[in-house]
């Protein structure tokens, strides 16, 4: 594939330019060269069906291939990005956080042509840093799930297990699974087999409380309570009452599964996660372009040195991105806003 024809970018749309008439959204920094592109998943580089689009992947490719370097940033536990950095498949490794920040990784696959059964034998995976919950957070979330009959998700190196209680909550598992990817292994117990041991290396990266969509403004609070004395909502977190919490909740709003909470270590956020994955890769966080769509997405922005949010993104997350992409997920946005940035000489290429 080639670039995308100049004539079929439109100039990115800045609530800043919006505010002060500036008819380049770069001009306040016309220095900067990106030298990695930092992507969320679903509402950003996967369309609403949570596909990958052939066009953003060649396109990717191609712009891998110029010297930028890919990056992939989800609230998605590790085995549901799996098939994404497949179908990428790019010449080198990718490096992948996920949980929300929790997880880091190097990762690719021999793409020569196998037998599908050989499958995992092609994959090759480095991990890089990982942030399990501590063990108080963990039983109280599990008791206080038990009490309101919600039901958890729990989530170990590349394995998720949830205890339903409910045919409701078994099929809130199939949906997840289907628009996922990802294979849940259910449990009838309060996950003993992990939390019977004294091993921290059995704690989760996070833990996923589901409940019915009516039940949520109560089962939100009541987590907040719990975990987090000092805080009343999922706002940006306040260093000051880091000794006061046990976990970082972030409240998912999903059309497609209901809505849910995920329970996080205190200083796991998108934003560390990348600021950890930098460190790593040698890489300054001023020269990365990050994009997103999501609430869980705004430390991510904040913290890189271009925040662009897609043009289908929640309006909290507007308000904090450099600039806001005049197109949404579902007309490939992520691919005509770095053309544009390109072609404006904002990536390093």
């Amino acid at each position: 594939m080639t670039m995308t024809n100049a004539s079929e970018i439109k100039p990115i749309v800045s609530t800043q330019d919006q505010n002060n008439n500036n008819d380049d959204p770069c001009a306040d920094d016309a220095s900067s060269s990106f030298s990695m592109v930092a992507l969320d998943l679903d509402g950003t580089l996967l369309n609403s069906s949570h596909k990958l689009a052939d066009e953003q992947a060649e396109y990717l490719r191609n712009l891998h291939k110029k010297g930028i370097k890919i990056c992939i940033a989800t609230g998605r536990a590790a085995p549901s990005t799996y098939e994404i950095v497949k179908k990428l498949a790019l010449p080198t490794s990718l490096p992948v956080v996920c949980s929300n920040g929790a997880r880091g990784f190097l990762l690719a696959y021999n793409n020569d042509e196998t037998d599908d059964a050989d499958v995992d034998n092609k994959k090759c995976q480095k991990e890089l840093f990982y942030t399990p919950l501590s063990r108080n957070a963990v039983t109280n979330t599990i008791q206080l799930a038990k009490k309101f009959g919600y039901f958890v998700q729990y989530y170990i190196d590349d394995g998720i297990y949830a205890n339903p209680r409910t045919s409701s909550h078994r099929q809130m598992i199939k949906e997840y699974e289907y628009l996922t990817d990802s294979h849940i292994v259910t449990v009838d117990d309060e996950f003993e087999q992990f939390l019977g041991t004294q091993q921290d290396d059995q704690l989760p990266s996070k833990l996923l409380v589901r409940c019915e969509k009516d039940e949520f403004p109560a089962c939100s609070q009541s987590f907040f309570d719990l975990l987090c004395p000092t805080k009343t909502d999922n706002d940006n977190d306040n260093d000051d009452d880091d000794d006061a919490r046990l976990a970082h909740i972030v409240k998912a709003f999903n059309n497609d599964i209901d809505w849910f909470l995920e329970i996080l270590h205190p200083d796991v956020n998108k934003g560390r996660g990348l600021n950890n994955m930098c460190k790593e890769l040698k890489i300054s966080l001023d020269d990365v372009v990050a994009m997103g769509d999501g609430t869980n997405d705004i430390e991510f922005l904040q913290m890189s040195g271009l925040g662009i949010a897609m043009n289908n993104a929640h309006e909290s997350l507007q308000k904090v991105a450099n600039y806001t992409s005049e197109w949404t997920n579902d007309e490939h946005g992520v691919m005509k806003t770095l053309e544009d940035l390109r072609l404006k000489g904002k990536l390093a290429c």
